[in-house]
């Protein structure tokens, strides 16, 4: 049972959400319930909810601001509630990670909805591998991210192409990217290439040229300025040079 946290500065609302669907039916027990952004804020600190559902506009703190203040430390999801009048702007600002965008007022198949949606990313997310480093655990699109290019480093990926399967603005993605691992996405992108370069310039007889397309780089010259820029030699050096310490 995932544990799930109401932000809402209307107390009808609040009293709505509560008993409009069957919470615990959906796989969520509500463990509090905050009236504006500051105290939800305090009550995701000491709760450490999996779901927070929030209202976009409240006074002390926004929605938009709640999640902001939230992304990087603490590891949970957000759907989001917007008046009408608002709602051009939710989609157009960054979106903040968020499950779900929901409409005012409520009714009970929007709320299921969302609240299946965010179970299933909860539940990818708990079937997701440990080696991951502790630090990139604290968010879970972090390490979808990873994931992502790991297994795909040898095409043309960016970050709005992964944001976009994310259901996240790409600009946020990127900025949570940055202050989660301490890399840029592009340069963590040209850093697993590299590694694999030179995996496959010590282990096989590959040409430099072929090793390039096989870990992205369609441009040799660029290849070996971007393996230059990293290793501090050029692949051919790094070859003879490893070679040189094999027994």
């Amino acid at each position: 049972m995932y544990r799930a946290l109401l932000v809402e500065d209307e107390p009808k609302m609040r009293e709505g959400m509560k008993r409009i669907v069957s919470w615990e039916g959906y796989g969520f027990l509500l463990c509090g319930e905050a009236e504006n952004g500051r105290e939800g804020l305090q009550l995701i600190e000491k709760e450490k909810p999996d779901l927070v559902v929030t209202d976009v506009r409240m006074p002390v703190l926004s929605g938009l601001e709640l999640m902001m203040e939230v992304s990087g430390r603490i590891d949970c999801q957000f759907i989001v509630i917007s008046g009408y009048s608002e709602f051009d702007y939710v989609k157009g600002a960054l979106k903040f990670g968020a499950v779900d965008y929901l409409l005012k007022p409520l009714d009970e198949e929007q709320l299921a909805d969302a609240l299946q949606r965010a179970k299933r990313r909860l539940d990818r997310e708990a079937l997701l591998p440990k080696s991951l480093p502790s630090h990139l655990s604290a968010s879970g699109a972090v390490g979808d991210v990873i994931r992502y290019i790991k297994d795909k480093y040898p095409y043309n990926i960016t970050i709005k192409d992964i944001a976009g399967q994310l259901y996240m603005h790409p600009i946020y993605l990127g900025q949570l990217f940055k202050k989660t691992t301490g890399v840029y996405f592009n340069d963590y992108v040209h850093q697993t290439r590299l590694e694999e370069a030179q995996r496959l310039l010590a282990t096989t007889t590959k040409k430099i040229y072929e090793i390039g397309l096989d870990v992205g780089y369609k441009d040799i010259d660029y290849f070996v300025q971007q393996f230059k820029k990293r290793a501090g030699v050029t692949p051919s050096q790094y070859r003879s040079s490893v070679r040189g310490c094999m027994p």
